[in-house]
């Protein structure tokens, strides 16, 4: 398979390698401003004279074999009810994935909630419907979410940044508190400074899971969106998502390749 230009380790590789060529050409010129020994000089260019070439080789494609990722096959079928609950979590969370991770805020009563989520997924887009699955404690007690949800019938769905800061913000939301969990966090909210998509919304309809599950369904209606620019971008977004059970990365993390069958 040719996974094409659109290898998002090759961008990463190639964005790195240019901005040694800037910092290596800023690096010549003050050296040079300054009279500095031409020895160091002569090193410093034959540096980005071979970063350069390094650059050319790999944005014409001679080293993608370096970088492409062999996948494993299916090769064996297992049964989920032979499965314990952690198993069958880690083998749907790792295939499933990566899945974007939204910061669900609502409120009562004045006080304001956040918790992460990552159970949601578009199911509509006119009209535009999102889903979002809320399990509880596990005591059986509902989440501070769902009882708000069901309370006043809106929150936002709050999509961050794929950096460091938001996956420690969205990790620290996850931390069971009496407080709102804004206070955990250094920011009043009720936006996170770091996300890079709201959507509002409103709960339309609240429904049980079949065959004995003890999180609900719930069926929001996109009223709105708070985004970074009026048209969308054709490449999607990179937000933090959660990749495996636990892990929180980037998306679009790795190649893309752009599906075109579901439009005949």
């Amino acid at each position: 398979m040719n996974y094409g230009e659109n290898n998002m380790s090759k961008i990463v590789i190639t964005n790195f390698l240019r901005r040694c060529i800037e910092y290596a050409d800023s690096s010549i010129a003050r050296k040079e401003a300054r009279s500095e020994d031409s020895a160091i000089i002569a090193e410093w260019n034959a540096y980005r004279d071979y970063t350069q070439y390094a650059l050319d080789e790999v944005e014409k494609g001679d080293l993608d074999h370096w970088i492409e990722r062999k996948s494993a096959l299916a090769q064996m079928e297992i049964s989920m009810d032979d499965l314990d609950h952690p198993s069958r979590s880690d083998w749907l969370s790792a295939v499933i994935s990566p899945r974007p991770l939204a910061l669900v805020s609502t409120r009562n009563d004045g006080k304001e909630n956040l918790a992460p989520i990552t159970s949601v997924s578009v199911v509509s887009n006119s009209p535009p419907l999102v889903v979002m699955s809320l399990s509880q404690s596990r005591d059986g007690t509902l989440r501070d979410t769902y009882n708000n949800l069901k309370a006043n019938g809106e929150c936002e769905l709050q999509f961050l940044s794929a950096s460091m800061e938001a996956a420690k913000d969205a990790d620290l939301a996850g931390t069971v508190t009496e407080e709102s969990e804004w206070s955990l966090l250094e920011s009043d909210g009720p936006i996170h400074p770091l996300a890079v998509v709201v959507m509002r919304c409103k709960l339309i309809e609240d429904n049980p899971l079949p065959e004995g599950a003890v999180a609900r369904l719930l069926v929001l209606r996109v009223e709105s969106m708070v985004v970074p620019s009026h048209t969308p971008p054709k490449d999607g977004l990179s937000l933090l998502c959660q990749h495996g059970m636990d892990r929180l990365t980037p998306s679009p993390e790795d190649w893309g390749y752009i599906a075109t069958h579901h439009r005949n």
